[in-house]
C-alpha cells in the first residue's frame, strides 16, 4: 500500500522536468525537492520485514538526489547572476541524469522484490 507514495513522486518528477524545459528553474527546484520528500517518506515508512539491502539501496539513491539538489541550488545561483562558476549547470545536469537512472533502477528493484 505504501508503494502508492511513489505515484505522486513520479508525477512530481515529470512536472519538474517539464518545468525546467519551459525555463522555470526555481519551480523545477521546488518540485524536485517535493519529489525527494515523498521518496524519503516512503523510505521512512518501509515495512520492517524487508531485507537490509533495500534501505541501503534507497539511502544511496537519496544521497545522490540530495547532492543533485545542492548542485541545483548552485546552478540556480549561477543562472541568477549570484555566482561565477559557469560549469555548475553542466555538473548538475550530469548528476541529475545519473540520479534519475539510479532512481529508475532502484524503483525497479523495489517493485520487483520477492514478497514472500
Amino acid at each position: 500500500m505504501l508503494d502508492l507514495l511513489l505515484i505522486p513522486a513520479a508525477v512530481l518528477l515529470l512536472a519538474a522536468l517539464w518545468a525546467v524545459r519551459r525555463g522555470e528553474h526555481r519551480l523545477h527546484g521546488h518540485l524536485m525537492t517535493a519529489a525527494f520528500t515523498f521518496i524519503a517518506l516512503r523510505l521512512v515508512l518501509h515495512p520492517r520485514d524487508l531485507g537490509p539491502h533495500y534501505p541501503v539501496i534507497w539511502l544511496i539513491t537519496l544521497a545522490a538526489a540530495g547532492l543533485t539538489i545542492l548542485l541545483g541550488r548552485m546552478a540556480l545561483a549561477w543562472r541568477e547572476g549570484r555566482s561565477t562558476h559557469s560549469a555548475i549547470p553542466r555538473i548538475h545536469r550530469g548528476f541529475g541524469t545519473v540520479t534519475l537512472v539510479g532512481l529508475a533502477l532502484t524503483t525497479l528493484v523495489w517493485l520487483l522484490r520477492n514478497r514472500s
